[in-house]
């Protein structure tokens, strides 16, 4: 992936989350365009696990259900989708029901 297809990717992963807090219902929005990026919704909402995923690993101490918490507090949106599609209770802040 070089900088453009990096860039449009992550641009992407922001405007769906900004839009799952927007909306806080759990459905991943889809447009058009996002085929090209992702392949299809499955490919986004896989893009939206591990965007979760990486934010775990590097801010979440094993023992850290309270930063957990927090971190879903900060990305709800995130957090209910990663939930809902059935996310690890270590990995679900909201007790594997959004």
């Amino acid at each position: 992936m070089g900088w453009q297809e990096a860039h449009r990717y992550y641009a992407a992963l922001r405007e769906v989350e900004r839009e799952l807090d927007r909306t806080a219902d759990g459905a991943v929005p889809w447009r058009a365009e996002y085929a090209e990026i992702f392949g299809d919704r499955r490919g986004l909402l896989l893009a939206l696990r591990r965007r979760w995923d990486l934010m775990v690993q590097a801010q979440v101490e094993p023992d850290g259900a309270p930063r957990l918490r927090e971190l879903a507090q900060e990305h709800p949106g995130l957090a209910r989708v990663v939930c809902l599609d059935g996310a690890a209770p270590a990995r679900c802040p909201l007790g594997g029901v959004a």
